[in-house]
């Protein structure tokens, strides 16, 4: 009797370590391949990806864009909305991430940098997330949100657990109960602004539903609380991925040591290399074909940004991190009706961190013997991350 063909996509084997060859044999093998475990169909090239983005009829947010979604989210976050609706809620939770708000935090934060890194000075080792760059983070999601010091705290404790793969690598995100958890905390949030309003992203929405804006209070809840998702998953993993690219490329770290100039660029060129959100769901509505394989209606698709960023029939020497790569088009902001709307949040944060944090650190050392990975497939990030450098 003939040995069963090993599975392309095996995310209990090495995968979380390093899967960009995985994704690679994809897109050439397979770029239309389901997972006969759980049914999904894994979307891998650049230009199926592209069209997955963009083809909302074909390729819904209508059942969440997390693989698994929860009750809370759908039908009321932008990443849980098609267009027309997904267009208009976007209008509104623009406004509370407008340039000139989010500009108005970075002396805060600039403060809050080097208060860290001087609680560091002296040292020559420390866990990068754990004593530096988490608690970075969730002070400044929780001062956009405008959370006292003991809801920043609150907030993060909620948080803890988040993509730590208790469902398995395609499962939830968290736990119904904390999702239900979140939902309440921010509530009573909301509540604290309704009766004495502030100028924070609640009281901004507040502003905005009672001054006619199609916004409900589940709806305001919901995106809340991807707020909190976001700073944790997506800017939380991301910024230590750009440390380990730096470490990595140490010819790219000094070039940029040399020039902080180019902190943009690096933001940049990390968020294509080894982005921290590998993949959103999508639900697909009508059967489609993708190289010759017809996924039927009603399946659902995990559709990888990361592979599609590393797609070497578009972008040239892919697996190459370069600061001073020329602009290509990639997803590590998204694309589309659902390109990230906290990208402007982001970028600001990180440059701000980075500014400080690269010339402290310099010729900084990781021990990824002692950093493991998250086991998700939605998210790419390290759970500790030692990092030595010259105190």
């Amino acid at each position: 009797m003939a040995a069963q063909a090993k599975p392309i996509f095996d995310p209990s084997s090495s995968f979380f370590d390093d899967p960009y060859p995985v994704y690679r044999e994809l897109r050439q093998r397979a770029p239309a391949y389901r997972d006969e475990a759980t049914g999904h169909w894994l979307i891998t090239r650049y230009a199926d990806v592209e069209r997955a983005t963009t083809d909302f009829e074909t390729f819904s947010s209508c059942k969440g864009n997390a693989v698994v979604d929860s009750p809370m989210r759908v039908g009321k976050t932008l990443g849980s909305l098609d267009p027309p609706r997904h267009d208009e809620l976007r209008r509104i939770i623009q406004r509370t991430l407008a340039p000139a708000r989010v500009t108005s935090m970075v002396p805060a934060l600039q403060s809050s940098t080097v208060q860290r890194l001087e609680a560091l000075r002296g040292r020559a080792s420390a866990d990068f997330i754990a004593d530096f760059s988490r608690p970075l983070m969730f002070e400044a999601i929780g001062r956009l949100l405008g959370l006292d010091e003991e809801a920043a705290a609150r907030s993060a404790t909620l948080m803890s657990g988040l993509f730590r793969g208790g469902d398995g690598p395609m499962g939830g995100v968290l736990p119904q109960e904390r999702f239900i958890e979140i939902g309440a905390f921010l509530r009573e949030q909301l509540a604290g602004r309704e009766a004495s309003p502030a100028d924070d992203l609640f009281s901004v929405l507040l502003e905005a539903r009672d001054s006619g804006a199609p916004l409900g209070d589940d709806e305001i809840v919901a995106n809340l609380s991807t707020v909190l998702l976001a700073g944790n998953a997506s800017i939380g993993h991301f910024f230590p991925n750009i440390m380990h690219a730096l470490w990595k490329f140490p010819d790219e770290r000094r070039l940029l040591l040399a020039d902080l100039g180019k902190i943009n660029a690096t933001i940049d060129e990390a968020a294509r290399w080894d982005t921290s959100t590998q993949s959103f769901a999508r639900q697909v509505m009508r059967p489609t074909e993708i190289a010759g394989v017809t996924i039927p209606a009603d399946s659902r698709a995990v559709v990888f940004y990361a592979s599609a960023n590393r797609d070497e029939t578009v972008i040239d020497d892919p697996d190459r991190f370069s600061i001073d790569r020329r602009r290509v088009r990639h997803f590590g902001f998204g694309m589309g009706p659902h390109v990230c709307a906290g990208a402007f949040v982001a970028r600001t944060m990180l440059k701000t961190i980075m500014e400080a944090a690269l010339p402290f650190f310099g010729e900084f050392d990781l021990d990824l013997t002692e950093a493991p990975r998250l086991r998700h497939i939605m998210v790419r990030g390290f759970v500790n991350l030692p990092i030595s450098w010259k105190g």
